[in-house]
């Protein structure tokens, strides 16, 4: 019996990966649409001669540098007076440099819509059901928050922290699959939990958000390979990857205090149920709402967006919890997903660190709530990208436009985001350091 429950396993895995050979033209669809989207957001950054503004000094200066460890905000003391160590992000920014700087556009572009493919089929897979031709289409558009995670050089690390989730995501997904047919021993069956194992140590060295994720995601293999029986050598070894880079990421965090949370502060940890509640429908509702996040930092447009989004997070948890009682095998790898994302629970949330689950959640809903209905599909994807463009134009007309007033803080759609300019994004080619400040190079 458990021989031919192997034999329908390996079949169905490989029947899977048929599938997605045989729509490649629907995925290059998602990868060709997202990219002329993303680059028409690009475009508004160069036509309004948009800035690197202050918050950008903490990818720059280490640039301009030429040092990971140094010259972050204060050039004249070492690192450890506010902002993280991201290599990841410091080597992508440091390669556009010495090519031309814009080119982190281009890497930000790569990521995004990487991750979107990447999150759609961990989608299907989860649910095993495909997403409709026109839903792949859609999907590349379908981010109302696409503009946030592609506009400033310092959210590069955030573009490539979606990636590696999708990838870790999409690993976990399909590593349970795997191990319900029992599969033989060797690379093959073990290959995918050793890619899992690998991104999810890349992962603790992009965002503080992904921590959670880069534990549980590999923990919960590890757990369930327990149960049934399958800990390798190869999975084990692999292991060692994810247990490494969190001692790393720790001794980092010991060497530098300020960077742990506590209960006090912006990102500090809160303590509190009823704001948990709200960070989490706040979490799922910035990649939902199909009206554009900026609106609430005007008076007059912030209720039509909060009932937007009210009713966004209500329709998606209903089509959760259906599919949950029609197929109860989805509830574990989806509260395992949850999981990962406790840090926009606990800590804090925006639509900056939305974007992790932002494409996820998307494909969920046209693969379930508009999935027979392709004109709403289209409609619904269009107002997402609406949304996004909507936020592009609100953010590089910054301080000029004063629609009812901007009252929003801690975000790039406020006025008091946007100072202390360093140089134009479109014009200048390389950035260096002269000794007491940055040098834009055209």
């Amino acid at each position: 019996m458990v021989f031919f429950r192997g034999i329908v396993m390996r079949m169905s895995v490989a029947g899977y990966s048929t599938e997605i050979r045989t729509r490649y033209r629907e995925i290059l669809g998602c990868a060709l649409v997202g990219s002329l989207g993303i680059l028409l957001l690009d475009g508004l950054i160069i036509h309004f001669g948009v800035y690197y503004y202050s918050d950008d000094k903490y990818v720059l200066n280490p640039v301009a540098m030429h040092s990971l460890t140094e010259g972050v905000g204060d050039p004249t003391r070492p690192l450890g007076n506010g902002n993280p160590v991201r290599p990841f992000e410091y080597l992508i920014v440091l390669a556009a440099n010495n090519l031309y700087l814009p080119l982190w556009l281009g890497a930000s572009l790569l990521c995004v819509v990487g991750a979107t493919i990447l999150s759609a089929l961990a989608c299907e897979r989860l649910f095993e059901r495909q997403l409709p031709k026109a839903g792949w289409w859609v999907l590349g558009l379908a981010n109302p928050i696409l503009f946030y995670v592609t506009s400033q050089p310092d959210v590069v690390s955030q573009a490539l922290c979606d990636l590696l989730f999708a990838g870790t995501m999409l690993a976990f997904i399909s590593e349970l699959h795997r191990l319900r047919g029992q599969p033989p021993s060797g690379w093959r069956a073990d290959g995918g939990a050793a890619f899992l194992n690998l991104t999810a140590a890349a992962l603790f060295f992009t965002k503080e958000t992904a921590v959670a994720a880069a534990i549980v995601l590999p923990a919960a293999t590890a757990l369930i390979r327990f149960k049934a029986r399958r800990l390798s050598r190869i999975f084990l070894f692999s292991l060692l990857l994810p247990i490494g880079a969190a001692a790393v990421w720790m001794l980092l965090k010991l060497k530098f205090p300020y960077m742990l949370p506590t209960v006090e502060g912006r990102y500090g940890l809160k303590l509190d149920p009823i704001t948990w509640g709200q960070n989490f429908i706040v979490t799922l509702a910035f990649p939902l709402t199909p009206l554009p996040s900026s609106f609430i930092a005007f008076e007059l447009l912030r209720p039509l967006w909060i009932v937007a989004a009210l009713g966004s997070v209500i329709l998606f948890m209903g089509v959760l919890l259906r599919e949950s009682l029609r197929q109860p095998k989805i509830v574990v790898p989806l509260l395992v997903v949850a999981a990962s994302c406790a840090p926009m629970i606990l800590i804090h949330s925006s639509e900056y660190y939305s974007t992790m689950i932002a494409p996820f959640a998307v494909s969920i809903v046209l693969l379930f709530a508009v999935s027979k209905m392709r004109r709403l599909t289209l409609a619904y994807g269009l107002l997402l990208y609406a949304a996004s463009l909507g936020n592009g134009i609100i953010y590089c007309l910054g301080a000029d436009f004063n629609l009812f007033g901007l009252h929003l803080p801690y975000s790039i759609y406020g006025k008091d985001y946007q100072y202390d300019p360093i140089c134009p994004i479109g014009t200048t080619a390389h950035v260096a350091w002269d000794g007491t400040a940055i040098t834009c190079i055209r």
